[in-house]
């Protein structure tokens, strides 16, 4: 059985060691975040003091048994619901099967004892060994897919509406936007993928945060106005991830979004690359599919959404027909006799 404890600085050379043996596109992947798996001191110390809704940094720990260390986890919450937890690095020595499902069944068991109730993981549906791992080893469930895809040539067009037809997220219209996203889930995936209104908030020193966003709502005069809203994400200014939410009669409005937000990179950047991001989960995603499929972007990535829940029984009135069961293990006389 695996020693588990929390990330120390000197292991992330050992980590690193591991992750030098996998193809090259993936670990440098694994190498541009592994520094926010390391929290230093004394900054750690007073991170694990922290109720859970007050934790804001990754917390990651490793497995090690006879002084090796045989793999890592980290996770965080998703901003805005800290019952919601995402696992988002998994790091394995070969063969080391049992050592990853203690490792989440661990990190699934502590945070589920302070409060969570939802983790979530999002695995590249080739990586098969991971995808068992999280459903037959650890007991999530395969909830959906995420597609990325990417605009091969990136064209600006004449825009068909005004740019009054678009206007920046306020933390005001969160409500409007929630209710909006949540009604696009589908609803066998929705107790397990909604948003709370908090999560859209635009949160105190979002400047000094790796991931940047520009959000928008798409509006009209109507009683409600807000028909949808989208989000442009990017880490390196270079690679920027567009994620568009419409009602279904607004669907038709996607090349229109996309032309706006091409402008509005535009302005920033010179050279970059767009990528579209598709959630199997919405009830506009196979229009969504056929659109990106016959205008120019190409499918790079699908990624396999996995969920596991905790549900809180409902609990009933019972009529007592028998006497408690007590075990006391201590006792002045022997319950039988050899």
């Amino acid at each position: 059985m695996a020693k588990i404890r929390t990330l120390a600085f000197s292991d992330l050379q050992k980590v690193k060691k591991m992750i030098s043996m996998l193809p090259t596109a993936e670990s440098e992947n694994f190498y541009f975040g592994l520094g926010e798996a390391y929290i230093p001191f004394p900054l750690n110390f007073l991170h694990n003091l922290l109720p859970l809704k007050f934790k804001f940094c990754n917390e990651s720990y490793v497995a090690t048994e006879k002084g090796e260390l045989n793999g890592m986890i980290s996770l965080k919450a998703i901003p805005g619901n800290h019952c919601c937890w995402r696992i988002n690095k998994l790091i394995l020595k070969e063969n080391a099967y049992d050592t990853g499902r203690q490792l989440v069944d661990y990190v699934v068991s502590r945070y589920g004892a302070a409060g969570a109730n939802t983790f979530v993981v999002r695995v590249d549906e080739h990586h098969e060994e991971i995808i068992e791992l999280f459903s037959k080893g650890c007991g999530f469930r395969v909830c959906s897919s995420e597609q990325l895809w990417k605009m091969k040539e990136i064209n600006l067009q004449q825009p068909f509406f005004d740019k009054g037809f678009f206007r920046p997220f306020k933390n005001s219209d969160a409500m409007q936007v929630a209710a909006l996203y949540n009604d696009l889930i589908l609803p066998y995936f929705r107790y397990s993928l909604e948003k709370k209104k908090q999560e859209f908030y635009d949160v105190i020193f979002s400047g000094l945060s790796k991931n940047t966003y520009f959000k928008y709502v798409l509006e009209d005069n109507s009683r409600n106005p807000i028909k949808g809203y989208f989000s442009i994400q990017t880490d390196d200014n270079v690679n920027f991830i567009l994620d568009i939410n419409l009602i279904q009669p607004y669907i038709e409005h996607y090349p229109d979004i996309i032309n706006f937000c091409i402008g509005q990179i535009l302005i920033r950047k010179k050279n970059f690359n767009l990528y579209i991001l598709n959630k199997k989960y919405q009830s506009t995603s196979t229009k969504t599919e056929e659109y990106l499929n016959s205008n120019g972007f190409e499918r790079i990535n699908h990624r396999i959404v996995m969920v596991k829940d905790f549900y809180k029984r409902i609990q009933e009135p019972e009529r007592i027909a028998k006497p408690a069961i007590v075990f006391n293990d201590i006792g002045r006389k022997p319950a039988f006799k050899i």
